[in-house]
């Protein structure tokens, strides 16, 4: 009897156990069915979060690299940093790669213009030494010489002891913003230039007040002794009546040099006015023999010469500004003939072409320099002579663009170069 209770409760122990480990399956079971799908909702949730983060990858307008590995065998780039490389974003970007993986469309320079070593790149060096790089501006120089000027910065990855294992970069296209600075750069040094300009006109205005006084003293003097043989006791000899009338002419001959410059140099509003073209041009050949010459710093026996069509209709322009342009137009071609032969002249010409006047100054003298494009000629600050600033042409083109006209350059096949300029004869609104 007490072995058939114990049987029994041998029996009921044993069915009471296996419950107990059938219920603990069951737990399991649905334990483990809620990891599953605690695991599949967080594969999920990584899949949407690494698709973001692709996208944001690809979608920043900043350049993206990353690297997974210490030597930055790889890199990884974004479409906006792949545009400025100039290459797929599915190629490797690194310049440290192995064998043909390594992109050749591009090298990167300093601001200075030396290469940089492929293994100082930022993200090499963050990457190799462990440490942030920032603010470091290069230039990417293309194959077909566009260049890019990236703004730099790169972080590196590390491993749970520490070490890099890669590294991160964020790349800024300014370009555009230091082209920006430049030319806001050149157009101060323009205004400064032209306030010295201004200073200059308004100091020479003064001197021609002051030179004009003892001028026309002098003239006063010479016509008296012009009169002088009529009051006189005794003959003056005819020698002595020459010289006075030299004297006279000179005076007078001084008095027109000093109002050309006061004109030349007036500052004012812009006044147009009908004019005639080869007018100006015979203006300002008598003001280059009179004044530029003498002020430039070596001896000129350069002939100017004037080929000037006839009946030119007149045209609406300020002919100060106009004369301005010429006078640096005869300047330069008459510097660029000093190291010609004797025979060198420089040739002013005047014709009608289609609604404009043409106005042409034609040197036989060295030319353009190669590869000089002649568009850069017209840049400020573009200058070819040792002490020039480089202001003189991209000014007078300003100018003429603002008649409505326009200012160009030719070769000559025989040698020397040949600027152009047109005159409309109807006049654009004005701009100025």
């Amino acid at each position: 009897m007490n072995i058939d209770l114990l049987n029994s409760d041998n029996d009921f122990a044993t069915n009471g156990g296996e419950s107990a480990r059938l219920q603990s399956i069951r737990s399991d079971a649905v334990r483990i069915r809620e990891l599953e799908a605690e695991i599949a909702r967080l594969q999920e949730e990584l899949r949407e979060r690494s698709t973001e983060l692709d996208t944001l990858f690809d979608v920043l307008p900043i350049g993206i690299g990353v690297a997974l590995d210490a030597e930055c065998k790889r890199i990884r780039v974004n479409r906006a940093f792949a545009r400025v490389l100039g290459i797929e974003p599915s190629q490797n970007a690194s310049k440290t790669a192995d064998g043909d993986d390594r992109p050749t469309n591009f090298v990167c320079v300093d601001l200075q213009g030396r290469r940089i070593p492929d293994d100082c790149l930022p993200m090499q060096v963050s990457a190799r030494e462990g440490k942030l790089v920032h603010d470091l501006e290069i230039d990417v120089i293309h194959e077909d010489g566009r260049i890019v000027r990236l703004l730099e910065y790169a972080a590196p990855l590390l491993d749970a002891e520490g070490r890099p294992r890669g590294s991160v970069g964020a790349f800024v296209d300014i370009t555009e913003r230091r082209s920006a600075e430049e030319r806001e750069r050149r157009r101060l040094a323009e205004i400064a230039h032209v306030s010295r300009l201004s200073t200059l006109g308004e100091m020479i205005s003064g001197l021609a007040h002051e030179i004009n006084q003892p001028l026309a003293a002098a003239s006063n003097f010479a016509r008296a002794c012009q009169r002088w043989p009529q009051t006189a006791k005794t003959p003056v000899p005819n020698e002595v009546m020459r010289l006075v009338q030299k004297i006279l002419s000179q005076t007078e001959r001084a008095g027109e040099i000093v109002k050309r410059l006061t004109t030349f140099v007036r500052k004012g509003v812009s006044s147009p006015s009908l004019v005639d073209a080869n007018s100006i041009v015979r203006d300002v050949i008598a003001l280059t023999k009179s004044c530029l010459y003498p002020a430039m710093q070596h001896d000129i026996d350069t002939p100017l010469l004037a080929d000037l069509a006839t009946n030119l209709p007149k045209v609406s322009v300020d002919p100060i500004q106009i004369e301005q342009v010429l006078v640096n137009l005869i300047r330069n071609a008459i510097e660029s003939t000093q190291d010609a032969e004797s025979s060198a002249a420089v040739v002013i010409r005047t014709q009608l072409v289609a609604q404009a006047i043409q106005v042409s100054v034609a040197d036989s003298g060295s030319g353009i320099e190669s590869p000089t494009p002649t568009d850069q000629l017209f840049e400020p600050f573009f200058t070819t002579k040792p002490e020039g600033i480089g202001l003189g042409l991209s000014i007078s083109r300003s100018i003429i663009e603002n008649h409505g006209g326009k200012l160009w350059v030719e070769q000559n096949d025989e040698g020397g170069a040949t600027f152009f300029f047109t005159l409309p004869l109807v006049a654009p609104s004005p701009s100025r």
